[in-house]
């Protein structure tokens, strides 16, 4: 062979195996899925047999994904895929039946223009905040495959108002469905959270059987929903914090909202439940946990029921604070800790028909738990209704009860009402007050509203070194004097009360600038407050040894005092 066919053979040589690269490279990103291609205005990346939607970059505004694009198989959606037609696209129709089909995080966000959506069939998750602020999306069709509606979802739509599975439900027919609520799929078992936050046209919510998580602020803010039907023999074990946080959903005896194997209720849950129509709760002994503020602000509850049985682990501050209308409640028999602000400003509960029992297992009592002053400047006022007392199981180790003298104007035996102190078993330290002065139980002829601690016999009661926080929270009375016993009071020892002026004889008491104030918040924003109520003062007996120092001390904190001479008998 000659030399110039010896190089005709290497340069075809060079050329064929450079062909064979180049087809390796094309090979490596065809199945790298590195490659996009463009098909009936969808730009895609291929892999293999399979393509994944990256954008759509066509002009129509009822957009119809396919099953597939040149022959491969469409298994999912990018992110932002459909970000640059946000203000094009009215409708997504999915014809893909892929058995694993995806839609990647936030893949339809921020649609504005978005009204309605059929999911493909096979989908498994909705995934996080896959239409969040689509503000125009109205409705949607999922299959009966999805378990999981991921975070944020569809946080935001505010217009979406109807959810079905064409698989469980029809729209047509004698048992065809309303269009404007959401019938979540059977195959749906977590919804997660903040998944229809803000959802504020949601008048409905059916929820099936199986489901067995409902996320923090899956249902927050959606101030419609009123209607929430849970299946029989629900499987929901957890309700995630602020869940159902200001909606409107019902709950009554005759309709109750049953959740029977339920087992942790998060930190306001339902707080704020605005409406008149959820009267009534009832937990089932399965329930372990239920977070602070779990109820708070549910002003028309006004029963709750939870099993004797039921094992509470733990419990946090102010479950029922705020709940204005409870008036019946039952709590198991072993419970052990009352929180703090449980029952804070329940004042029908607390001023109602029956004896409110401290139970024979409880141990503690957090501050405020029985703290009255809700409707201190309503129309209608504690004043107006009977006079309750606390009591204490007489199996309880813990806590006991100090009887006052009963408040009588001479001669009117219809004014005469109990009062009392609960305290811990030696007396000493003062958890609350119940009873106060009003207009119908004290001469106006005498020394007003003057309160002191006086026994059934008339004697002062000298067992007590210590007044908890809110102790004597909203009373009525403008006078108290406490006993030189005295040692300690607590932050907001009479918070939002009528007392103007505090007597006593005590000077190494300890307490904080917090201890006199009556009122933390602001009177332009509280629209519950009428008028304005004068700081309180401090009067000590001006004979009593360090007095000018302990006045000074007062000073420092703000704290209006002087002194006084004489007693107030």
């Amino acid at each position: 062979m000659t030399n110039k066919a010896r190089q005709v053979v290497v340069v075809v040589a060079v050329f064929v195996i450079a062909l064979a690269s180049l087809g390796t490279i094309i090979g490596l990103l065809v199945n790298t899925g590195q490659l996009s291609e463009y098909s009936d205005g969808f730009r895609y990346e291929v892999n293999g047999s399979k393509v994944t939607i990256v954008s759509y970059e066509g002009s129509d505004s009822d957009v119809v994904v396919p099953d597939k694009l040149k022959g491969h198989r469409v298994v999912g959606i990018a992110k932002d895929a459909f970000s640059t037609s946000a203000s094009i696209v009215k409708s997504i129709k999915f014809n893909c039946t892929y058995s694993s089909f995806s839609i990647a995080n936030e893949a339809f966000a921020k649609l504005t223009s978005l009204e309605k959506v059929v999911l493909p069939t096979n989908l498994k998750t909705i995934s996080y905040g896959a239409f969040e602020g689509c503000t125009s999306l109205k409705s949607v069709i999922i299959p009966n495959s999805v378990t999981i509606i991921e975070d944020n979802a569809f946080k935001g739509c505010t217009s979406l108002n109807f959810i079905y599975s064409s698989d469980n439900y029809s729209t047509e027919g004698d048992n065809a469905i309303r269009n404007n609520a959401l019938y979540l799929p059977t195959s749906l078992l977590e919804i997660g959270a903040s998944a229809f936050e803000d959802c504020s046209a949601i008048a409905n919510a059916y929820i099936s059987k199986d489901l067995e998580k409902i996320g923090e602020k899956a249902f927050n803010e959606c101030s419609n929903l009123t209607g929430l039907v849970v299946a029989d023999g629900s499987e929901i074990t957890s309700i995630g914090d602020y869940a159902f946080y200001n909606t409107t959903i019902s709950s009554s005896v005759s309709t109750p909202l049953s959740f029977p194997n339920l087992v942790t209720i998060g930190a306001y849950a339902f707080g704020s439940v605005n409406t008149t129509y959820f009267t009534y709760m009832e937990l089932p002994k399965t329930v372990t946990s239920i977070g602070e503020y779990a109820f708070t602000e549910c002003d028309s509850l006004s029963k709750f029921v939870m099993a004797e049985d039921t094992k509470i682990e733990t419990m946090g501050e102010g479950v029922f604070k705020g709940c204005t209308g409870l008036r019946n409640i039952t709590l198991p028999t072993d419970i052990k800790e009352i929180p703090a602000k449980t029952f804070m400003g329940c004042y029908r509960l607390l001023y109602g028909d029956n004896d409110f029992v401290i139970g024979k297992s409880v141990e503690s009592i957090g501050d405020g738990a029985f703290a009255l002053y809700v409707g201190m400047g309503e129309k209608q006022s504690p004043a107006d209704f009977m006079r309750h007392v606390i009591t204490v199981d007489e199996e309880n180790e813990h806590f006991a009860i100090i009887r006052l003298e009963d408040s009588r104007i001479e001669g009117n035996s219809n004014s005469t009402y109990r009062q009392g102190l609960l305290t811990d078993t030696n007396g000493t330290t003062i958890y609350a007050y119940y009873g106060s002065y009003d207009s119908k139980s004290y001469s106006p002829s005498t020394n007003g509203k003057t309160f002191r601690l006086l026994d059934v016999e008339g004697r002062t009661v000298q067992s007590v070194t210590t007044v908890k926080p809110y102790a004597f929270a909203g009373v009525k009375f403008d006078y108290i004097e406490l006993p030189v016993t005295i040692k300690g009071l607590g932050e907001y020892a009479f918070y939002k009360s009528h007392v103007t002026t505090f007597y006593t004889s005590a000077i190494d008491w300890e307490f904080t600038e917090n201890t006199f104030e009556k009122l933390n918040l602001n009177l332009e924003e509280d629209k519950k407050l009428v008028g304005t109520y004068p700081e309180m003062e401090v009067l000590l007996l001006q004979s009593k040894e360090g007095v000018e120092a302990f006045l000074r001390k007062l000073g420092e904190f703000g704290i209006r005092a002087g002194t006084y001479s004489g007693d107030l008998s």
